[in-house]
């Protein structure tokens, strides 16, 4: 073999390119994205879009509603099962309004409302470290731990330990809202979906924002999955949200991109809409400060920067919030330029696949949107805000159209506009993982594989796989998309050896730096550079 090289200037390299004068909206990379997606077979049907202050810049449906029993097409107003955002847009918001009123007490113990949990193993739940997901609970409950509904189900789970101390890590957390649900209920004397409705779907006017999809509502409903032979739509898909008869505190909701923008434009305007105040300035603040966890930043209720939003939070500026749901939801928000982004699919319908996919999808409709309306964080100037406080605690991003002092390219979109011209004639071993992206949200794995006069000859995975999400040994698998091998460097080998680099000529290692977290990516680096220079 000959001497093997490595290149890594697309982990390290920036290029700042002549500034532009901001032109008129243009979001064809969002249509791109969707069209792709619907294209994969992955996704049947997806509706985006993009708010700013009162207006909708852009709101488009893509693919089928349903394509079993028979296909129908999706439409602007369909109604889609949210999944998990029902935690910020509809339990963290009735939780909130009981701490405006007096009635909660973020940093009180969950025992003060919720008595099978008082004694000294809960002394340290408080409501806020549920909402931040750092109370110690599981993240899923057991389907017997919550059957047959409350008040059982919180004996039932008050009867099994924590994961972890309760303010020293974190855990997403299914178990944690759904008792926050319950806290509502006995708090207020409504259940979650009453007290929703009085507090704040049917003040903001919301039409289809619901538990409880009526017959007219579910013929407009988004199809999910079979359950005992059935196909669901407008029936809750959660399994444990269905033992709680629909109504649950982590999932249940049911809602379209106008309601959900509606409730987006109330919180971007400090709680108030079209003369409807929902909650105070100040409680919306407090909603959402800031909290630094082990996996990132969140705050309550809403995810801000943590390994769950890694594929879309970098698009938008730093004080921006959001969250996602498992049926292919997700919204993101930047307080200060009144901003929001709205994707809903129905991924898991017929067969509950397309995990991948959504993950590429919500990363490249992010990338689109970030680049036409926040340009490169650099040119976004700094004022005072009035919904979402800074990270420092000083100044934050206000204006709506922030002037362009120019682009920051990475070194993947240069070598895209060079048609990969360094590596014509060479067989690539590429080290990636979820972070190999550019600025359109596309893998570098993609790029590569359909480089002309490239050969993708294999793929390395560091820590945590391909994807980010495996929290043990790395195996070798092959990669669905492009059929290359994946070869694990975080498995019984954190080395690549001499047959999976076999026939590669040059290894290209892209993945996003850490910071000041340990992870094992820079020794992952180090090793490769290592065994290239051996070669």
């Amino acid at each position: 073999m000959t001497r093997l090289a490595l290149i890594t200037s697309l982990l390290f390299s920036l290029i700042l390119v002549v500034p532009a004068e901001p032109a008129a909206l243009n979001f064809s990379g969002v249509d791109e994205a969707a069209n792709d997606a619907i294209a994969s077979g992955e996704i049947p049907g997806i509706v985006i879009l993009i708010g700013r202050n009162d207006e909708t810049l852009y709101l488009r449906a893509f693919g089928s509603r349903e394509v079993v029993p028979e296909s129908r097409p999706m439409a602007t107003d369909t109604i889609f099962d949210i999944a998990s955002l029902t935690k910020p847009f509809g339990t963290t918001l009735a939780m909130m309004s009981l701490v405006e009123r007096g009635a909660i007490n973020l940093d009180a113990p969950l025992g003060r409302y919720l008595k099978e949990f008082k004694g000294n193993a809960f002394e340290q739940v408080t409501i806020r470290r549920i909402m931040t997901h750092s109370a110690g609970f599981p993240a899923i409950p057991s389907s017997d731990s919550v059957a047959g509904g409350f008040p059982r189900a919180a004996r039932a789970l008050a009867a099994k330990p924590l994961d972890y101390p309760p303010g020293t890590g974190f855990q997403y957390s299914d178990t944690g809202f759904i008792l926050l649900g319950e806290v509502v209920r006995r708090v207020s004397g409504d259940t979650l979906d009453d007290y929703l409705a009085r507090a704040v779907f049917r003040p903001l006017g919301l039409r289809d924002t619901t538990f409880h999809p009526d017959e007219r509502q579910r013929r407009r409903s988004a199809a999910t999955e079979f359950h005992n032979g059935i196909m669901l739509q407008g029936h809750v898909h959660d399994p444990r949200a269905r033992h709680l008869g629909g109504v649950a505190g982590h999932a249940g909701m049911f809602s379209t991109a106008a309601d959900l923008a509606r409730i987006c434009r109330m919180l971007v305007n400090d709680g108030e809409l079209d003369g409807k105040r929902i909650l105070k300035a100040s409680t919306v603040q407090m909603m959402w400060q800031r909290s630094p966890q082990p996996d990132g930043v969140r705050s309550l209720g809403w995810d801000v920067s943590s390994s769950f939003s890694g594929l879309m939070s970098p698009f938008f500026p730093v004080n921006s919030v959001g969250h996602t749901g498992f049926t292919g939801t997700a919204v993101w928000i930047d307080p200060p330029t009144r901003t929001c982004m709205i994707i809903l699919t129905n991924r898991v319908h017929p067969s509950g696949g397309g995990a991948n996919k959504i993950r590429e999808l919500r990363s490249r409709v992010a990338a689109a949107v970030g680049a036409e309306l926040f340009f490169a964080p650099s040119a976004l100037v700094t004022g005072p805000s009035s919904s979402a406080p800074a990270a420092d605690g000083g100044e934050a991003i206000t204006p709506p159209r922030p002037r362009a002092l120019g682009t920051v390219r990475t070194g993947l979109d240069t070598l895209v506009d060079q048609n990969f011209a360094p590596f014509q004639g060479h067989a690539v071993g590429l080290i990636t993982n979820q972070t190999g992206i550019d600025s359109k949200g596309r893998r570098a794995i993609d790029l590569f594989a359909n480089a002309p006069g490239v050969r993708l000859a294999a793929i390395f995975s560091p820590e945590h796989g391909i994807s980010g999400d495996v929290d043990a040994d790395v195996p070798n698998s092959r990669d669905a998309a492009t059929g290359r091998p994946i070869w694990s460097l975080y498995g019984p080998t954190r080395r690549p050896t001499g047959d999976m680099l076999y026939g590669v000529s040059v290894l290209v290692f892209d993945i996003q730096d850490i910071g000041v977290r340990y992870y094992t990516y820079l020794a992952t680096l180090l090793y490769v550079l290592e065994e290239a220079g051996r070669r």
